[in-house]
This record gives C-alpha cells, structure tokens and sequence, in this order.
C-alpha cells in the first residue's frame, strides 16, 4: 500500500471531483460540504484502488460505489444540472418572448 501525502491524495480528490461533474466555484457547494469531504478523502484506505480507478475511467463514468464522497458528488451534480437547466429555461423564455414581441 502506498501512503500519499496530503497534495497527492488532494490531487486525486480533484481528479474525482472533475469526473463526478462537479464544479467547486458552484453557488450549490458550501465551504462546509466541501471541507467535510476533503476529511473524507484524507481519511480514506482506498487510495490505491482510487487512483487505478481515476486512471480507467471513461469520461463521464460516475465515481465507484468504494468512494467516501460518491454520495455528495451526486447531489452537488444534480444540484448544478438544476442550476444549469433554470438558467437554460430562463434564456429559452427570453428568446420566446423577444421573438414574440417582435
């Protein structure tokens, strides 16, 4: 077993964080929630099995079910696919009634 330090197992949450879909800048993402799954990722045993995954993913694969954070990535995802779509929604009206108006 390889002990990571600090900056590679952050490295790997990263990378992780990238594959899950999730953006840390998002309003939906609190310091806390982010903070509270930094910890897990600390704490975690799987850094082997984490890194051999990261390096076999396809794009878009969502994080493996041994992840510590699997959970939070697929809410902080869903929560920014909210985000996004009210925004498209939004544009989309605005066009509709910009074309209509004219």
């Amino acid at each position: 077993m390889k002990v990571d330090t600090i900056d590679e197992r952050l490295a790997l949450f990263g990378r992780m964080l990238e594959q899950a879909g999730v953006d840390v800048d998002s309003p939906t993402l609190s310091e806390r929630e982010l903070r509270a799954a930094v910890q897990r990722c600390l704490g975690c045993q799987s850094g082997d099995e984490c890194r051999a995954w990261l390096a076999e993913a396809s794009e878009n694969q969502p994080p493996p079910g041994f992840c510590r954070n699997v959970e939070p990535f697929a809410r902080w995802a869903e929560r920014q696919a909210d985000i996004e779509f009210a925004s498209l929604s939004e544009a989309v009206c605005s066009l509709d009634a910009a074309g209509s108006g004219s």
